[in-house]
């Protein structure tokens, strides 16, 4: 069953979006004309019950209306609400289903919709939203949950479509700014993602989905103190979000204060101890501050959470390394290349192991496959280079370095320009 909020991850960090509430909409069906007295009072009864959020009491009176007349096309919808606000949503559904067979109203089909939706059962979903705007295509709900759906396919361009019709339709719904924001920014739109976020703020100043979307764009932006920031104040209003910790985390990182930033991720992990993106952001920390046996246990943790999240084989392999445990890295960069055979910089480090375990020929076949990845790569032409002049071959090896020497001068990397040219003048 569909959780109140669904999550998608960008570049391994969770995004929200977020699912409007259900409404108490103004009755959209007449009562029958010829109603028993009790079946009306207790219809009645059950809409302030309803209203007042008093669910299982509004249920009771629902049921008893229902029971009063059985053809009740109204008390079968709002009991359908209740049941859907009682997290029952085939029950909903069920009636959905009868007050529709009485009298299908826009509501009826949104509703009923909504609730298929959270069943992820997305064609039925799609089918009742449809007749929902057939009958009234100024439903703005029924737009904001066809984005939904939307997106949970694939379908991005039509999300934003969708979620902008909403907000043609009520321009002061924050949640639609929000999640049309979300979908923004998994496509890479970080300027059309931020304004999205500004204005979700703007008329939801106490969500801290908004702040909390907002700072990732503008770290997405090269903006860590805006980010900063905002993630402050997501975690003012919502001190549990271990997301935010995340976030704020790799805010300080980026400012290099590293010792917040380790005290953010500790809170994330210890705010939710499953949280593998934490571990494995840890464990990048550590490494950088010369921990990799820190590091290897916070990939160890990650991998336990996340075993099909290859980025971190790479990146315990990068610790193995550190240590001079080569096999083990070896291992770990087999396993990330598998499901990334072409990534250039795993292949020129893949290299390099091979090289110094021996295995020149591996090495030779890899660097090579890197270059062929990445024409630009200087370091793996200065590593194939280095091999060459291992075996005697003089002439190769003096191509790639001076090639190597050409990408570093370009690259702006004085360092490496540096050591090839100390390289060419050893030959």
């Amino acid at each position: 069953m569909k959780s109140p909020q669904q999550i998608f991850t960008v570049l391994g960090i969770g995004i929200a979006i977020s699912v409007i509430p259900l409404p108490l909409l103004a009755q959209t069906q007449s009562a029958p004309q010829v109603a028993p007295i009790n079946a009306e009072q207790a219809y009645k009864t059950g809409l302030a019950q309803l209203k007042q959020q008093d669910y299982a009491a509004a249920l009771d009176s629902f049921n008893q209306a229902i029971r009063a007349n059985p053809n009740y096309a109204s008390a079968y919808f709002y009991r359908g609400m209740t049941q859907a606000a009682l997290h029952q949503d085939e029950a909903a559904i069920a009636d959905y289903d009868r007050a529709i067979e009485l009298e299908p109203t826009a509501a009826a089909y949104l509703h009923r919709g909504m609730a298929y939706y959270r069943l992820d059962n997305f064609t039925e979903a799609s089918a009742d939203l449809d007749q929902a705007t057939a009958l009234d295509n100024r439903l703005a709900p029924a737009y904001f949950y066809r984005g939904l759906i939307q997106y949970q396919m694939g379908e991005n361009t039509a999300a934003i479509e969708a979620f902008s019709q909403a907000i043609e339709l009520d321009q002061r719904d924050s949640e639609a700014y929000l999640n049309r924001g979300s979908v923004y920014y998994k496509t890479g739109n970080f300027k059309a993602a931020l304004a999205d976020f500004d204005r979700a703020v703007q008329l939801a100043p106490e969500s801290a989905n908004a702040y909390y979307n907002r700072g990732f764009t503008f770290s997405a932006l090269g903006m860590p103190e805006q980010a900063l920031s905002d993630f402050d104040r997501t975690i003012a209003l919502n001190s549990t979000f271990a997301e935010a910790y995340l976030g704020r985390g790799l805010a300080y990182t980026a400012l290099d204060d590293r010792n917040a930033a380790f005290s953010d991720f500790d809170s994330a992990i210890g705010l939710q101890p499953n949280y593998g993106e934490a571990y494995q952001m840890r464990g990048d920390l550590r490494l950088q501050t010369g921990d990799p046996e820190g590091a290897i246990d916070d990939y160890d943790q990650a991998l336990a959470m996340q075993p099909e999240n290859f980025e971190i084989y790479k990146s315990r392999g990068n610790a193995y390394f550190q240590i001079g445990e080569l096999d083990r890295a070896l291992a770990d960069y087999n396993a990330f290349l598998a499901e990334n055979p072409t990534d250039a910089n795993a292949l020129s480090q893949r290299g390099e192991i091979r090289f110094l375990t021996g295995d020149l020929e591996g090495a030779l076949a890899d660097y090579t496959l890197a270059i062929r990845t990445e024409a630009d790569n200087a370091n793996a032409y200065y590593q194939r280079g280095q091999l060459f002049a291992q075996i005697g071959d003089r002439t190769a090896a003096m191509a790639d370095l001076k090639r190597a020497a050409d990408l570093y001068l370009l690259q702006g990397s004085g360092e490496g320009y540096r050591q090839v040219l100390a390289s060419i003048q050893s030959l």
